[in-house]
């Protein structure tokens, strides 16, 4: 039979585990409000770069109930984008391209800074829009 010390130290240690894991859960969560508000401050150009009719207006709206800040639509000269990217256009670090990229899972990250479009990001749709998008073909 083990000594009743090695029982409480052993259950000490579980509660000590327990206590940082959920410390560390509490300070990695991100807070709804914050990113809802981040998103709102995001201005966002959408472009269809594939060539299906009506999509960019229908990505549009899947953004904006995300909250983000979609303040032109448009097409590219090209609809033969394979692959949907994000293009920065606002900050020299792409700190803007990074954080929209990860909220709506594109890989596909550039930078052409442009403060004359008064965009902070440029989305390119591409044929890949199911994968950032699976429920897009719903709107509408």
């Amino acid at each position: 039979m083990k000594a009743p010390g090695r029982v409480v130290v052993y259950i000490a240690a579980i509660i000590l585990l327990l206590f940082t894991a959920s410390i560390a859960v509490r300070f990695t969560r991100e807070d709804p409000r914050k990113i809802f508000l981040r998103n709102s401050n995001t201005r966002v150009e959408v472009l269809n770069g594939c060539g299906i009719n009506r999509l960019a207006v229908k990505v549009t709206d899947v953004l904006r109930e995300k909250g983000f800040n979609v303040v032109s639509i448009g097409v590219t000269r090209s609809d033969s984008f394979a692959e949907s990217v994000v293009l920065e256009r606002a900050d020299e670090d792409m700190e803007n391209a990074r954080y929209f990229a990860k909220r709506i899972g594109c890989k596909n990250i550039g930078k052409d800074v442009d403060p004359a479009l008064y965009v902070d990001v440029t989305l390119i749709i591409g044929a890949d829009y199911l994968k950032l998008f699976p429920d897009v073909e719903k709107k509408f």
